[in-house]
């Protein structure tokens, strides 16, 4: 058996003394209990690069699929805000359509700064961070503390408002934007390699710590539950971006370490608890819903002989429950007072723009064997025209006249009874006769009113007009 000289064992414990004095004391620790970290957004970051052959004044944006972190238009979305250009050079757009995967539209257009090859692309997306845990033990003093994993290294910084690959940005984040438990004060720091106990080597880390202060205690044994939560609505730790170098890679969670730790008023941890945040590109789901117009002329609410349908004083004439969709038959006029007759249009649409119904009559209503006419109204005397409604309540004896006017269902009308117009003769005078600017909620309906007044002198024989109407979506 060997045997050891007094010396050597004097050496032997004067080198551990001494080991204990340069290596940090850690108290044993134990772990908290149901640990979570909730993100509200798990979502990378975006950090392309703009692409050789980009124009200035173009409105489209091609990516660099080669050189930069985010390498495809996957994970950018329509309204996004995204900043493209050199440093100080950077300009904000927003993304209007995704294209190809390596294209997308943008407003507004680029400029020669912005359009140059080897700029950024960037779309930071922030989470708030919410801790919940159970405590296992307690200490008088000291604080709770929370590790994220901050990106390591000198080309990455950890706080400059731009995403990083190698872990969280805290360019946003304040004290201010901290939430502690049991009346802890919030501070924000960020490590640097071997600078805290139990962080290994070579790694960096934010931590948020929340400062129990002198005397400050938590419960321990009692179920409840401690919540740190880090940002708020406008100051949040920015996620990282992606490190797929390849697509087939896309839609594969990158995965980060975080610490949640006790320490009492000596720096010593008492409990300590490692986890995980996995951050993954959004799934951008597209659907298509094609455009829908539908229009129609019928006779609804237009068939009884006396019916107001178009209004005070527009009672309908005999011949009323004739009407059909595609004919308004007066038959035998009634000389020298208004004969009148209507149909109902009725219009409806998906547009964003909405819709627009226009009216306008081939020819004046002529005498089909002699070609005769019956002029387009003028109205109370030359007072309306094609484009202009007027009031339309006398009967002239010196010339027959044929008009019309339109009374709303819901729908917004260009004008309304008692207002006549005669109709534009062909397609360039054709006017409106219902709108809406906006997607309607549901079909909407006008009458449209046709008034005919003949002369005792008007040439006996039959008459005709041509309608055509037009209903057109503003997509």
């Amino acid at each position: 058996m060997k045997k050891y000289s007094l010396n050597q064992i004097l050496f032997f414990f004067l080198f551990i003394g001494v080991l204990s004095l340069i290596l940090p004391h850690r108290a044993a620790s134990i772990p908290s209990k149901n640990v979570k970290n909730v993100l509200s957004s798990s979502q990378f970051s975006y950090y392309g690069g703009v692409a050789a052959g980009n124009s200035d004044g173009s409105s489209i944006l091609t990516i660099n699929t080669a050189d930069f972190p985010s390498r495809t238009s996957n994970n950018l979305f329509v309204g996004d805000t995204i900043a493209v250009g050199v440093g100080g050079k950077q300009s904000f757009y927003t993304v209007r359509d995704i294209g190809a995967t390596n294209q997308i539209l943008i407003n507004p257009v680029l400029t020669a700064d912005t359009a140059a090859a080897g700029g950024s692309i960037i779309a930071t997306r922030s989470a708030i961070h919410t801790i919940s845990f159970e405590p296992q033990s307690s200490a008088v003093g000291g604080a709770w503390q929370v590790l994220i994993k901050a990106p390591s290294g000198s080309i990455e910084h950890a706080s400059d408002g731009i995403p990083d690959q190698g872990g969280f940005d805290s360019y946003h984040l304040n004290p201010a934007a901290v939430t502690c438990p049991w009346g802890a004060n919030a501070t924000v720091g960020t490590t640097t390699p071997g600078g805290e106990p139990g962080v290994p080597d070579g790694n960096y880390y934010h931590v948020i710590s929340c400062n129990m202060g002198a005397g400050g205690t938590n419960p321990v044994g009692t179920g409840e539950t401690g919540t740190i939560i880090i940002g708020n609505a406008s100051n949040m730790l920015i996620n990282p971006s992606s490190t797929h170098t390849d697509a087939n890679l896309e839609g594969h969670a990158n995965v980060f370490n975080f610490i949640l730790r006790r320490i009492d008023a000596s720096n010593n941890i008492i409990e300590e608890t490692p986890g995980k945040i996995a951050v993954v590109e959004a799934v951008r789901v597209t659907a298509t819903i094609d455009p829908t117009l539908s229009f129609y002329i019928d006779n609804v609410g237009v068939t009884d002989v006396g019916s107001t349908a178009c209004g005070v004083g527009t009672s309908l004439s005999n011949g009323a429950a004739l009407t059909t969709g595609d004919r308004v038959v007066f038959g035998s006029l009634e000389l020298g007072v208004h004969n009148q007759l209507a149909q109902r249009l009725s219009c409806v649409t998906n547009a964003p723009g909405g819709y627009v119904v226009t009216a306008y009559e081939a020819g004046v209503m002529k005498n089909i064997n002699t070609e005769t006419t019956i002029p387009d109204t003028t109205c109370n005397g030359a007072n309306c025209t094609a484009t202009t409604a007027a009031a339309w309540d006398g009967v002239s004896s010196t010339m027959s006249e044929f008009g019309y006017t339109v009374t709303s269902l819901g729908a917004t009308t260009a004008f309304s009874a008692p207002n006549f117009k005669p109709f534009g003769i062909g397609f360039a005078n054709a006017q409106p006769i219902m709108t809406n600017t906006k997607t309607p909620l549901t079909t909407e309906s006008a009458n449209v009113c046709y008034r005919i007044t003949a002369t005792t002198t008007q040439e006996a024989g039959d008459y005709e007009a041509k309608v055509i109407y037009t209903a057109t979506a503003t997509f």
